[in-house]
């Protein structure tokens, strides 16, 4: 996994943490980026620089913006001369309408990364970034009929139960995505309550219930809907298994799209 749920820091040593969100960097499964190195000269749409993985040393990165959020990378080594290779999406950063233009990140393992990051607009500022047991997935929507083409539809994180699918959702919001309900399932079980709370751009903190309507809520993690900053998510309906999800959904002021939700994983191929 390479789901990070950040901290930012600003306004020196002594100064509080804020939450800053999720962010992938990297889609090897079990193979954690240990170092992040890259910027941006135009505001955000495009990232250079370097990364390292896990038991290997620095390879070139360059990212492209796909949309809130969200990036299309490669990486490559050998040389300027080499090939590039496919990264796949990448997180990269998680505030509505701003993009994030610099991350120097490291960690001796992966587990846990430090350093700082920028904004646009802004100065650097902290950052402290813990593995997390959310899974990510590249969504795709389809609109125009059965036959139209499917669009990039982001990078989303959902669940907290790494060796427990997702296998439905059926949620809905009254108040244009800044809250979201209804239930959902992990592979073995039945629909379990579910209430998501936006707290940046498309992420949510989710708590679920089981037991009856005045049992508990729990901790459900923390999940990216969607890929569409202040246009929310109204409702969606989705089914699968370990493979993925496939259904519905509708973003505030439209009508329903299809959707598919994939496991972000990209065959692992080792530097020379």
């Amino acid at each position: 996994m390479t789901v990070y749920s950040i901290q930012n820091q600003w306004g020196g040593p002594s100064a509080p943490w804020h939450d800053g969100g999720i962010v992938n960097i990297g889609n090897r499964g079990n193979q954690l980026p240990v170092a992040l190195h890259i910027r941006s000269g135009d505001g955000g749409l495009s990232f250079s620089g370097t990364m390292a993985y896990k038991g290997e040393g620095p390879i070139e990165l360059r990212a492209k913006h796909v949309t809130e959020n969200c990036y299309h990378a490669e990486n490559q080594w050998g040389g300027k001369d080499a090939p590039w290779h496919d990264a796949g999406l990448f997180l990269l950063g998680a505030r509505d309408g701003q993009n994030a233009v610099e991350f120097d990140l490291s960690g001796p393992d992966g587990t846990t990364l430090e350093g700082t990051m920028k904004y646009a607009g802004e100065g650097p500022i902290g950052v402290k970034a813990r593995e997390t047991a959310g899974l990510a997935f590249d969504a795709t929507n389809q609109w125009g009929g059965v036959d139209a083409p499917w669009h990039q539809g982001g990078q989303w994180v959902i669940g907290c139960r790494p060796e427990q699918a997702v296998t439905a959702l059926e949620i809905s919001s009254h108040d244009n995505g800044l809250t979201l309900f209804g239930t959902m399932n992990y592979a073995g079980e039945g629909p379990i309550g579910f209430k998501a709370t936006r707290t940046m751009a498309n992420t949510y903190s989710v708590v679920n219930q089981w037991g009856g309507s005045d049992a508990p809520w729990h901790p459900g993690g923390t999940w990216v809907l969607g890929c569409r900053g202040k246009q929310g998510i109204a409702a969606l309906s989705a089914k699968g298994d370990a493979h993925g999800l496939h259904g519905t959904m509708l973003y505030t002021g439209e009508g329903s799209i299809g959707l598919k939700l994939a496991p972000s994983v990209v065959k692992v191929l080792q530097p020379a």
